[in-house]
């Protein structure tokens, strides 16, 4: 998570611009970890806890869960603000010309666009491992 001295950091040391830095303070506050933490018997259906904490708002974040299918105790949570992707988008499509092609507003209108915010839910018996990415 970036705080807002980070952010200031960053801006003051030129690495983001005015613009990025008012658009990365506007994001809201990273849930606490309570809120966000997946359950370690059951795992809810992502599309109903998402709908719960969203309550028809745009998207903010973008979450990684990977769960293992044994224990059922997460062994990866990545929160990440979708300004800050936006952000990592901007300056991986310097280094990457497959970035630049990505037209970030059509990805936002289509997450906006979802009734669920999940994108990606994977379970793979052999690894036994359940990965989920999702907004909200």
């Amino acid at each position: 998570m970036t705080s807002r001295k980070e952010i200031l950091e960053l801006l003051a040391n030129g690495k983001i611009t005015a613009d990025e830095a008012a658009e990365l303070l506007s994001q809201p506050a990273a849930p606490a970890a309570e809120e966000t933490a997946v359950p370690d018997v059951k795992l809810l259906k992502e599309e109903e806890a998402i709908q719960a904490r969203n309550g028809g708002k745009k998207p903010g974040w973008l979450h990684v869960r990977v769960r293992d299918l044994e224990s059922g105790r997460n062994k990866v949570t990545v929160n990440i603000p979708l300004g800050m992707v936006k952000f990592g988008m901007k300056i991986g499509g310097r280094f990457s010309p497959e970035l630049n092609g990505l037209d970030w507003n059509e990805l936002e209108t289509m997450m906006n666009d979802m009734e669920s915010g999940l994108l990606v839910d994977v379970q793979d018996e052999e690894g036994g491992e359940h990965v989920q990415v999702f907004v909200d």
